[in-house]
């Protein structure tokens, strides 16, 4: 294979030069995303939760506790039962790596000779930041991606669902709009159980107008702040104050509770709130500050808008012709189900006490040894693997407002 000249070196060009406006120590990161989800579903949680080993990922859930409560009158003979409820549920490890790499001529011309050990520390020290930097930088964006998936269609159930696939689970294959068989089209069951006959294993789901998403009235009328009223009561647990070790608590962590949306539902809620609200919220500034509903942060998260700068649309549910539903409202061919249109912004009340991001504990984020390519042997890649996966503990506890169907 023919080498590559030095000069066509991209990061060489770009990382070397008479001088910086940053100091040493500086590179500023414009890859980005603009926002992260990832953090809210991992902060604060215990390292046994997340650091994980075995051969497959495990839970057990009970579902339904086969009541055997019974009053009796005295002398009465009883019958005793032992109910078997749990249910076990198990995901596979899915497997990634990424890599940093770089060559001895990137190195070695940018270390001219007579330097002295203190200046050459300091090179290094730059060479090094910008060469991990772009690989952590592709690892956290990778994973906040995946995270945010697109559920929908055989191609992503087999991916997610199938023990061969090769993607995590992604939080619209744990929230869905399908109040029929309650998981994303092309699927059958999530994370190995069917939700259309385990109740227990459904998300809750209210809508709203989204053509006129400000009407106040019945809850039919189709408002959405009377939308964010119905789900809030939906996904609510509470647990009785006596014998609460056998319950689990209402607000483990409220940052981990969020809803997630688009740049347009992000500016629909606030237009929202100003048409229920006398006067802004502050006579010299128009702006919302930070933006929540029961307490819980709306997150503005990009992934979720219309025509993302990648390409990629947004991901919703999809219509029974596997048809994603368009967020920007502007409805097209093919969006509809049953004729009406479901076009509109979406609000993912996620909560992240029931959703773990797991890694393994051999493979968190393993760094192996730098070693040179045989038929480049000048070029040295210093790879790292981590096998992980998406686990949702509860379903009923998520929940979305979405459209009118």
């Amino acid at each position: 294979m023919a080498g590559t000249p030095l000069e066509n070196f991209t990061d060489f060009v770009k990382f070397t030069g008479p001088a910086y406006y940053t100091d040493a120590g500086t590179f500023l990161n414009e890859a980005v995303q603009q926002t992260y989800s990832l953090p809210r579903f991992l902060k604060g949680k215990d390292y046994d939760k997340v650091i994980q080993s075995g051969a497959t990922i495990k839970d057990d859930v009970m579902f339904d506790e086969a009541r055997s409560f019974t009053r009796y009158n005295p002398n009465e003979e009883f019958t005793w039962t032992q109910p078997q409820v749990a249910t076990e549920m198990e995901i596979r490890w899915r497997f990634a790596t990424d890599h940093m790499s770089w060559t001895d001529q990137e190195i070695e011309l940018n270390m001219p000779g007579g330097m002295t050990d203190a200046y050459a520390n300091v090179q290094y020290k730059k060479l090094r930041k910008k060469i991990e930097q772009r690989m952590w930088t592709s690892v956290i964006n990778s994973m906040e991606v995946e995270l945010w998936a697109d559920p929908h269609g055989s191609t992503n159930e087999a991916g997610m669902e199938q023990s061969d696939g090769k993607q995590v689970y992604s939080i619209p294959a744990f929230i869905t709009e399908d109040t029929t068989n309650f998981h994303p089209q092309g699927w059958t069951t999530i994370m190995g159980i069917d939700p259309a006959t385990e109740t227990k294993w459904r998300n809750q789901t209210s809508l709203y107008n989204f053509d006129d998403p400000f009407i106040l009235g019945s809850l039919d009328s189709g408002s959405l702040i009377q939308a964010f009223d119905d789900i809030a009561l939906k996904v609510m647990f509470i647990p009785p104050d006596f014998h609460s070790e056998h319950f689990a608590a209402v607000n483990m962590n409220a940052y981990r509770q969020a809803i997630f949306c688009s740049r347009g539902g992000m500016n629909l809620y606030k237009a929202a709130l100003r048409e229920e609200n006398d006067t802004l919220v502050s006579k010299q500034d128009a702006a919302y500050g930070a933006i929540k509903y029961g307490g819980n942060d709306l997150v503005y998260l990009a992934q979720l808008d219309a025509g993302k700068s990648d390409g990629s649309s947004a991901i919703f549910a999809h219509d029974g012709s596997n048809n994603p539903y368009d967020e920007s409202g502007n409805d097209s061919a093919g969006n509809t189900s049953g004729g009406t249109p479901r076009d509109g912004r979406r609000y993912f009340f996620a909560n992240g006490n029931w959703v773990t991001p797991i890694y393994h504990a051999t493979r968190y984020f393993y760094k192996k040894a730098p070693f040179s390519l045989e038929k480049q042997p000048w070029t040295w890649v210093c790879p790292i693997d981590v096998w992980n996966n998406t686990f949702c503990h509860s379903r009923q506890r998520q929940g979305i407002v979405a459209p009118f169907a």
